[in-house]
């Protein structure tokens, strides 16, 4: 049995959840594209403004660990996905998608967040995480985020 550290994340790695959300596309589309609220699921983002109408700044906290980044929104079709690019330095890092589309009963969402690697790890950036955000296994790790976003965004969603 070994006990090495997991294999650092690929260039084009993808990382999946998914939920049904007892509201229709549209609503949860408005949700999940008004950055200024993804503090209210994401489990490290804290703050998030627009800059333009394209860009908006995310600040983010676990562990030891304070960042901020800018991302770009690469795409917006109403009522069905949104996605945005986080760079590292002049290279695109990771992007983000939410997609909304109709669930399995009228009025539901089945909403799917995907986080994708733009770019091989690089191992600086795999030090920080298991020295300041005290993560070891970054894909576990963001699957756990993915399904802890969703369930936020479903109670939101269908608390409104």
């Amino acid at each position: 049995m070994s006990t090495s550290a997991p294999l650092p994340l690929q260039d084009g790695e993808t990382i999946t959840a998914s939920t049904v959300v007892r509201r229709a596309p549209e609503e949860v589309y408005a949700l999940v594209t008004d950055v200024t609220r993804i503090p209210e699921w994401s489990p490290e983002c804290v703050r998030c403004e627009w800059l333009d109408e394209h860009r908006f700044k995310g600040w983010n906290r676990r562990a030891l660990a304070r960042w901020s980044t800018v991302a770009t929104v690469v795409n917006r079709e109403p009522d069905r996905e949104f996605s945005f690019v986080v760079r590292l330095g002049w290279r695109e890092f990771t992007e983000w998608t939410y997609r909304t589309d109709p669930g399995p009963e009228p009025d539901t969402t089945q909403l799917t967040e995907t986080f994708r690697m733009r770019m091989p790890l690089p191992r600086a950036v795999l030090w920080y995480e298991r020295l300041m955000l005290r993560v070891r296994d970054r894909r576990t790790d963001l699957q756990q985020n993915l399904e802890q976003s969703l369930e936020r965004i479903r109670a939101l969603a269908e608390n409104q």
